[in-house]
């Protein structure tokens, strides 16, 4: 990273940051908390005591710049670098009204520090050395765990597995080019065959072929499964969705095409926790935001885990049916006959399932179908530790340079040429965990934390 830029992040860190750790809204208990050096100093100026002791609860009346009374509130003092952040740190419980807490804010405001942005906190963290970047995004994924599976994940990535795994990867990696730089500059010295270096490489192939191998998993559980409803227009889609979400999110009419973009919920089937999605009906029209909406629904269907392919119990299997099947077969689909209480015109595809999404008939069936389509996807091989996007394309290239530099190896190439691989596949990793890192790295992956965490 660039001088520039690193004196820029340690003119950050200098600053004190302040914001509402808590919910918006009104609640028992609401929290503010404030991380940098004047943070003592600036909270001082609002008790009539000041505040010695660390990491113990003191009771404190606290005051508003014109010392009017704001609450009565208790304050807990972290002296850095023993703290979240590794800055002195200031958190303040206070009764959870708005406006005492806007107003306990503004006062930390008045008196010299700045309102955070989002993730600053944990910002801070890491560029205090306190945690790297693979536990940043454990946090992240532990406030918005989804699933039991998916919290145990988090918290097991946050005490450091999987950035102890990929230490020890970054040890093979660093030993494996010693070896190549040894056999270039003291050839005459010390004799390491290609053979060897050829079974190192191959040793850190196979482990990150099981990690990418095994991603999906860890992402399922950790984001969701995705699924998307699709069908020709007017099929009961988005009843379908509704009843599934068990609340009115679509909006349901007898008019053709009335979805025109993607409406998402979220719900748990047996424990998994799915992303479902329901997408405008797929059918040749003029309207051109209509059409719109049908790409948007292809497109949803091609990244979807699980397609639910919607049919028609009354109007039978059309052409415009026959479209839809021959975009998704190649997928993981399941034929859903919808209207089977006032309809029985179906004909049969693939473990196809009848159900009415109006009075409810099947519904059991359709979850049990289902479950069955994702269990592959949760259950098959070991379980990984890989819970972000960023973290598996980062893995794929690594996984891209050490099998390339194998290649080289193979086809008889100077060994010297498999270390330019190597560095590449090594600088990924770095990259990955925040060995090195950018500030636009940071912005990204920070830009998805709350303000206050």
């Amino acid at each position: 990273m660039k001088n520039l830029e690193v004196e820029i992040l340690n003119l950050e860190i200098r600053d004190t940051i302040a914001a509402i750790s808590t919910p918006y809204g009104t609640g028992a208990i609401a929290v503010v908390r404030m991380s940098g050096p004047q943070s003592l100093h600036i909270v001082s100026k609002s008790l009539a005591k000041g505040v010695k002791t660390e990491r113990k609860m003191e009771y404190r009346n606290f005051f508003d710049s014109n010392g009017e009374l704001v609450d009565e509130v208790l304050i807990t003092y972290f002296k850095g670098p023993k703290s979240y952040t590794g800055d002195d740190m200031i958190e303040i419980y206070c009764h959870g009204g708005v406006l005492v807490t806007n107003r306990i804010l503004d006062t930390l405001i008045s008196n010299g520090a700045r309102l955070a942005t989002k993730g600053e906190f944990t910002r801070r963290a890491f560029l205090n050395g306190k945690i790297d970047l693979l536990k940043a995004e454990a946090i992240l994924n532990i406030i918005e765990a989804k699933s039991e599976s998916g919290l145990k994940l988090a918290l097991e990535n946050l005490k450091g597995k999987l950035s102890d795994e990929l230490e020890v990867l970054r040890r093979m990696l660093i030993d494996v080019l010693s070896k190549v730089e040894v056999s270039i500059d003291y050839s005459d010295d010390v004799i390491i065959s290609d053979d060897e270096i050829l079974s190192d490489l191959k040793d850190i192939e196979r482990f990150l072929s099981s990690k990418v191998k095994y991603a999906d998993r860890g992402l399922h559980v950790s984001t969701g499964v995705t699924m998307a409803i699709v069908g020709k227009p007017n099929v009961g889609k988005s009843t379908l969705l509704n009843k599934l979400l068990v609340e009115d999110r679509a909006i349901v009419t007898e008019i053709p095409g009335t979805t025109r973009d993607v409406i998402k919920g979220e719900i748990k089937i047996q424990g998994i926790h799915f992303v479902i999605s329901d997408t405008a009906g797929i059918r040749k029209t003029d309207d051109r935001i209509e059409k719109i909406g049908i790409q948007k629904t292809l497109k949803e269907a091609e990244k979807a885990d699980v397609v639910l392919f919607v049919l028609d119990a009354v109007t039978g299997f059309t052409k415009e049916d026959e479209y839809i099947l021959e975009i998704i077969k190649s997928g993981n689909f399941i034929p859903v006959w919808n209207k089977v209480d006032v309809g029985s015109n179906f004909v049969k595809i693939s473990d196809d399932v009848h159900i009415s999404a109006s009075t409810g008939i099947g519904m059991k069936d359709l979850e049990d179908a289902i479950v069955k389509k994702v269990k592959p996807l949760m259950d098959d091989g070991e379980l990984s530790h890989v819970i972000s996007e960023r973290q598996l394309e980062y893995l794929k290239r690594m996984h891209h340079y050490v099998k390339n530099s194998i290649s080289v190896l193979e086809q008889g190439y100077p060994v010297d040429i498999v270390s330019l691989d190597i560095r590449k596949a090594l600088g990924e990793l770095d990259e990955l965990s925040g060995r090195n890192f950018t500030e636009d790295l940071l912005d990204n992956i920070f830009s998805n934390f709350c303000v206050g965490k």
